[in-house]
């Protein structure tokens, strides 16, 4: 699936390194804006660009500026613990995902937009409604939430089943 390399609807990309070390964040003139490097132990699912869960990668900016980047608690079952949390510049992002197709996307509590993964056929294409003005480092951690994380996530009682079903 080579959906995640189109870019949003605001122009920004990401690109996935040959060896799988690093997702590249750029902007609609092709610069540069930011560098995601999966921790040791994680993996990047080619597939579906997703970061193993639980544990931190790094978000380092091209001045040099290092962020922190988690996706979900380690063995969560419920929606509200598969948030996604970034924390760069003295600014905290949290990715709360609020069913198994939406997500809204703060910067320190304010909410900046909402996000919804399409159904069935067209659940590769993402919708974003903006609530506020963003600057570049807030659209560089909204690209990585729309492009690596993907806006949904399914509840407890859904995971139950499908661990239950997967045995």
């Amino acid at each position: 699936m080579n959906w995640n390399y189109r870019p949003t609807e605001t122009g920004w990309f990401v690109k996935v390194a040959e060896e799988d070390s690093t997702i590249t964040i750029f902007d609609p003139a092709g610069i540069l804006r930011g560098e995601l490097f999966p921790t040791p132990v994680d993996g990047i699912d080619r597939d579906t660009l997703t970061l193993r869960k639980g544990h931190p990668a790094v978000l380092r900016l091209p001045d040099g500026t290092i962020g922190t980047f988690l996706d979900q608690k380690p063995k969560a079952m419920r929606r509200r613990n598969k948030r996604c949390e970034v924390a760069i510049a003295d600014r905290t992002y949290l990715f709360a995902h609020t069913s198994g197709r939406k997500a809204t996307a703060l910067r320190d509590g304010i909410p900046l937009a909402r996000m919804e993964r399409g159904r069935w056929s067209r659940r590769n294409t993402i919708t974003r409604k903006s609530l506020a003005v963003v600057d570049a480092l807030d659209e560089c951690v909204l690209t990585i939430f729309e492009k690596v994380v993907t806006p949904g996530r399914t509840g407890a009682f859904d995971q139950v089943i499908s661990d239950f079903s997967n045995i």
